[in-house]
């Protein structure tokens, strides 16, 4: 299994011990392609290249609630209400396992040049939280690209990062520690540990028709910490609920819930066959979905694989199928986390009856919904992005997602 490593590099020396703005990095990343589509990149280093140049409506300005149902955006950027507008609609409106984070959005309008009025059908307590979400990502951002490397945007109404810019280039794992030991490189994003959150979940989706016998057998046969610790990439951990576990004090609670395994059923007296989808450019996936294959196999489940690019992937998650591997990036409000879930098993994701409840009535709400399992869709794990980093790389932190904050990003010498 080949793996790229996210390493960057300045290509200036700084003299002195103190920092200053300025510096150009070379990075590569950990990815088969860079999807430009936000609704697309749903790996956390996917993410982490596409802030880069595009930022989601949060990060855009200021939010506030002139009244219950009512959110506004006053914008601090150069980026036009308008292109808010038409990036939410867009979201809302296209088949894609993140359009239910704004199920709650009603109508959104550019009330002037700064200005974005987004009137709900509820209270949607998360809704502002959601709008971090990357999948919303609007243009521009901090840095602007070019033919050859993403630059600092020069634009003064638009946030300025500490870099000069940022040239990205690929490199294997074992060239990016040989360049970590060299003191070559400063940072290595997609380092085997990390202590950020784990937001990526992968799950299995089945055809509804295959009922109650396939569940068993699933269950019976995948070993979800066995499949986490020899086929998935760290930092990672099985994942035995709808969602993952949030920092919230009730949602860590999720961490705590596991499905008991039931009995191995007996094979099926007349084997079938069915076709399981996956990702091509996620690596995991395709390992996974070759344990499945060997696992059900003596079960009378005989698995055809079929990689897909992900948009057919997800063109196909609309439609009918056997089997299916997807990976969605999950918020970190638990909520919002089970509406996509839900939504994953062709369910009603929209979770407005929770919006009377209490924040932490609401979190109990979840954590039991969520604790439940649903007939076809078996979470298996989740992933976030490790990330390693010299002493002479400053102030690099991460965002509610777990993604590197670049833009924050100064070089100082040791």
């Amino acid at each position: 299994m080949k793996w790229l490593c996210l390493v960057l590099t300045p290509s200036l020396a700084f003299a002195g011990g103190r920092a200053r703005a300025g510096g150009m990095l070379e990075a590569a990343a950990v990815v088969k392609s860079a999807h430009g589509d936000p609704l697309l990149a749903d790996t956390p280093l996917e993410a982490t290249l596409l802030q880069l140049t595009k930022l989601p409506p949060c990060k855009l300005g200021e939010l506030s609630r002139p009244a219950p149902r009512t959110v506004r955006l006053v914008l601090k950027t150069a980026t036009k209400a308008s292109e808010v507008v038409t990036t939410l609609l867009r979201v809302r409106d296209t088949p894609s396992p993140y359009r239910v984070l704004l199920a709650p959005l009603k109508s959104a309008t550019a009330t002037s040049p700064i200005t974005v009025e987004m009137e709900l059908d509820g209270l949607a307590p998360d809704f502002e939280q959601v709008l971090c979400h990357p999948s919303l990502a609007v243009t521009p951002s901090f840095f602007a690209s070019t033919a050859e490397r993403l630059v600092a945007n020069a634009d003064p109404a638009l946030p300025r990062p500490w870099l000069d810019g940022i040239t990205i280039r690929a490199t294997d794992a074992r060239t990016a520690d040989r360049l970590i030991a060299q003191r070559k490189a400063q940072v290595l994003l997609g380092a085997d540990s990390g202590d950020g959150p784990l937001l990526y979940a992968t799950y299995l989706i089945a055809d509804p028709k295959l009922g109650p016998a396939f569940a068993q057998a699933l269950e019976a046969t995948i070993d979800r910490p066995g499949l986490t610790r020899f086929f998935v990439r760290p930092p990672a951990r099985p994942l035995s609920t709808l969602v993952p576990p949030s920092s919230d004090p009730l949602g860590k609670k999720l961490g705590e819930v596991s499905w008991a395994a039931p009995s191995k059923p007996t094979a099926l007296a007349t084997p079938i066959e069915l076709t399981l989808l996956y990702d091509t450019a996620v690596d995991e996936h395709r390992a996974v979905a070759e344990r499945l294959q060997v696992k059900l196999g003596p079960l009378g489940y005989r698995l055809k694989l079929e990689a897909l690019q992900r948009r057919q992937l997800r063109e196909r998650l609309t439609g009918t199928f056997d089997l299916l591997l997807t990976g969605v990036l999950m918020p970190p409000q638990p909520a919002p986390a089970l509406a996509i879930a839900l939504s994953l098993a062709k369910e009603n994701g929209r979770l407005s009856d929770l919006d009377g409840l209490s924040d932490s009535a609401r979190t109990e709400a979840v954590v039991e919904r969520a604790s439940k399992p649903v007939p076809n869709l078996f979470p298996l794990f989740v992933q976030g992005l490790g990330v390693s980093a010299s002493r002479e790389v400053q102030h690099l932190s991460r965002d509610a997602y777990g993604l590197p904050r670049l833009d924050d990003v100064f070089l100082a010498p040791e």
